[in-house]
């Protein structure tokens, strides 16, 4: 079923929504959008990580369901190349890094790299018009990849870039006399362009759900948040450690077992898992720190008699 970007504006961005009201009664979901909304919302950093898992968790059969192809294909890939590394590997000297880089870039590498791009999105943007939107997919099998799941790559992409002059600042310097100015110069607009990409990745959530919040609307939504928006990254990649560390026992075992490809598909998983949450994170944080913002939704008893 889909929602319009109209009816999201109206309906859905109430403060401290969690996913369950996507899945409540229609009587609760109404209850529900009365909540008063907060002229300067804050972000509690505890609350939204555990809503990304939780939410995760319980909501893992509606995630399978929307996002098993993409997911699977991108689990082939991994094992196709971790296969083929591996077979590489055997008939090149172990002791020549150039020899082991070789044996590890290659056709099968950029076809990792091509499908990443590429699935990525449609994961991606299936997840965040679930949590915001509650749409799902009646189809067995979905996969698309259209003009939205391209916008968001973009997005991606110029995200991405934001840290890039502070690198170039770096490598350019450190050629000559000027290394001494161009590393703490390079390293501060590093953190700056991080600290903005953090900010601005309250983009994705919107063109996934077709909102068209400009970058305008998101920095003033994230002013002063930004300690809580890194806090939140923190508290999630301390989450993710643990969870790693699980899954590397457990790939080292089937890796025993299948060889490279046991740990090919347990690496792909926690990939996978480790990008879900963070779409989750960044709807959550979205929902209360911009669409909270927006105007509350107009009930019956609001609306003017003619």
């Amino acid at each position: 079923m889909l929602i319009s970007a109209q009816k999201l504006m109206r309906w859905v961005p109430v403060p401290n929504l969690d996913f369950d009201i996507l899945t409540a009664p229609p009587e609760k979901q109404m209850a529900d959008q009365h909540v008063p909304h907060s002229s300067t919302p804050s972000l509690n950093v505890v609350a939204t990580v555990k809503e990304a898992y939780k939410g995760a968790w319980s909501h893992f059969g509606d995630m399978t369901k929307l996002v098993w192809a993409p997911v699977a294909i991108y689990i082939a890939v991994n094992v196709i190349h971790a296969s083929f590394v591996q077979t590489e590997l055997v008939h090149v000297d172990q002791d020549d890094p150039m020899a082991l880089l070789n044996a590890a870039w290659g056709w099968q590498t950029v076809l990792l790299l091509l499908a990443s791009i590429f699935l990525w999105p449609m994961i991606a943007v299936a997840w965040h018009r679930f949590i915001l939107l509650g749409e799902t997919s009646s189809r067995t099998l979905y996969f698309r990849f259209g003009k939205r799941e391209a916008r968001f790559l973009l997005t991606t992409i110029f995200l991405s870039l934001l840290s890039v002059p502070g690198v170039l600042v770096i490598m350019v310097g450190s050629a000559g006399p000027m290394i001494l100015f161009a590393l703490p110069a390079g390293m501060v607009l590093i953190v700056v362009g991080l600290l903005y990409a953090a900010r601005l990745s309250l983009l994705l959530p919107s063109v996934a759900t077709d909102a068209q919040t400009d970058a305008k609307t998101v920095l003033d939504a994230t002013r002063g948040q930004v300690l809580n928006i890194v806090l939140v990254h923190l508290l999630n990649l301390l989450g993710l450690i643990f969870i790693a560390i699980g899954l590397g026992i457990l790939g080292e075992i089937m890796n025993l077992i299948v060889g490279a490809a046991g740990t090919a598909i347990t690496s792909s998983l926690f990939t996978i898992f480790s990008q879900i949450i963070s779409v989750a994170i960044l709807s959550i944080m979205y929902r209360e720190l911009v669409l909270a913002r927006m105007p509350a939704p107009l009930t019956g008893e609001d609306v003017p008699e003619d």
